[in-house]
């Protein structure tokens, strides 16, 4: 269910990333496969991330030293604005690790053949759709706009899930008629989507949090629905390296992997801190705002299907469910999209997990660090919108 690509699609315009064989080309990306450039194993390493509580991980290994005491030197991480702008730095070599969403991980691998491997997961679940003032419920989204990060993300995916549950039609590039119940889709940067639902431009839009808190803590929309609530646990970014972390030695990739893992377990069990550490020097939101993304006691006003799965609560692991990139895949099938789907159109969708991740290193670090976090891989997915 693809829209043909556009000049506009394929150039990135309103958010999205030049991600088709075309655009990649366009990019001289073929000329970089396979060529990447000497890596300085004694180099700091780069981090680039977006102002989102996804990066966390991350950002606390970073902030509390762990990254120094296994030994990897690190630059100050660069904030980035936009998942187009990740692209971008990822396809230019600017960066060696990042958070990255999935399916654009995927593609970027499996598409633009990108020197890039998913480590491992990042966080689950973590995001909203956010419904403005006029907006009651999601049924009332005929005939408005909502916003989403990216063509290629998990959030795509999961509020058209939504919309089709509801009787409703997403489409793009054209304004959508409330009669036959369509809801236009526009990829927009996170720090764009509360001034546009603000402005009543967007009806609501779908990202991940503090940008859910903070429309309520502004008083500018409510959270309609988790999206941990209608596809239970799902990974939403990913933990990403370049080459110019996959270049280096083993044991500096397991050390990595090492200051992840313990991170991981501080962003679990030790929330507060975590989010007074993030705010200011790494995080723009209002502390409030990123304290509430990080410790809700539960889902508040939003709708609730599946109290049982608590699908407003991020959490932090490792490691991915291989069941869950085959099912990624799958669905991404049947998603609207103003882009190609490319390669994974073509994949078995069960050989994707093995193409484009490798969690050795985070797989160990977790053995000896965080055993409790490597429950559960097998389980089968549940997506119930």
């Amino acid at each position: 269910m693809r829209a043909g690509p556009s000049r506009r699609s394929l150039l990135g315009a309103g958010g999205t990333l030049l991600l088709s064989g075309a655009a990649g080309a366009g990019l001289g990306l073929g000329a970089r496969r396979g060529e990447a450039a000497p890596v300085d194993p004694e180099s700091p390493l780069r981090i680039a991330y977006l102002p989102i509580t996804d990066a966390a991980p991350l950002l606390i290994a970073h902030a509390r030293g762990y990254f120094a005491e296994e030994g990897i030197e690190v630059a100050e991480p660069v904030r980035l604005r936009s998942w187009a702008s990740m692209g971008e730095t990822l396809l230019g070599g600017s960066a060696d690790v990042v958070h990255l969403l999935f399916p654009m991980a995927l593609q970027m691998r499996l598409d633009l053949g990108a020197d890039i491997r998913v480590l491992g997961a990042n966080h689950v679940d973590g995001s909203a759709l956010t419904l403005g003032r006029e907006v009651p419920e999601v049924g009332a989204l005929a005939g408005r706009t909502i916003g989403i990060p990216a063509w290629f993300s998990i959030h795509n995916v999961i509020v058209q899930q939504m919309l089709r549950a509801e009787g409703l039609t997403p489409v793009v590039r054209r304004t959508p008629s409330r009669e036959r119940g369509e809801v236009t889709l526009v990829p927009m940067a996170p720090s764009d989507m509360i001034p546009a639902l603000d402005a009543g431009s967007i009806g609501g839009y779908t990202v991940a949090d503090p940008f859910n808190a903070m429309a309520e803590g502004k008083d500018v929309g409510v959270i309609g629905r988790f999206l941990g609530d209608v596809w239970r646990s799902h990974p939403c970014c990913v933990t990403v390296a370049t080459g110019g972390l996959l270049q280096r030695p083993p044991e500096q990739i397991q050390a990595v992997a090492d200051a992840l893992v313990r991170a991981q377990r501080d962003c679990r069990e030790d929330r507060e801190a975590v989010a007074a550490e993030l705010s200011g020097r790494y995080l723009p939101q209002p502390l409030p705002a990123i304290t509430a993304a990080l410790n809700r006691p539960d889902a508040g006003h939003a709708h609730v299907e599946h109290p049982a799965w608590h699908g407003e609560t991020i959490d932090f692991t490792p490691v991915l469910r291989p069941g869950f990139t085959t099912r990624l895949v799958e669905e991404m099938r049947t998603t609207l999209l103003d882009a190609p789907l490319g390669a994974l159109e073509r994949i078995d969708a069960e050989d994707a997990h093995g193409l484009v991740v490798d969690d050795a290193a985070l797989r160990d670090a977790a053995r000896r660090l965080d055993p409790a976090s490597l429950t559960g891989l097998e389980n089968p997915e549940e997506i119930d919108p």
